[in-house]
């Protein structure tokens, strides 16, 4: 089950300019918008959507903004 926050490493840049690409235990891709400067960091983040594709499920996220 996806919950709406979430920490993840991430680890390496996404295809698109200030993207961070990092994974789920259970292998699932997942897309921080604004995480490639947290690259090799864990983050907090928030659920924006979801992608099912024939390749597995791609979550897509934003960092959670920090108190």
């Amino acid at each position: 089950c996806i919950r709406d926050r979430f920490r993840v490493r991430l680890v390496r840049p996404g295809d698109n300019p200030g993207q961070g690409v990092g994974y789920l235990d259970d292998g699932t891709m997942v897309v921080i918008d604004e995480g490639r400067r947290h690259v090799g960091e864990e983050v907090s983040a928030v659920v924006t959507s979801t992608h099912q594709s024939s390749a597995g499920r791609m979550i897509f996220g934003k960092l959670k903004e920090q108190r």
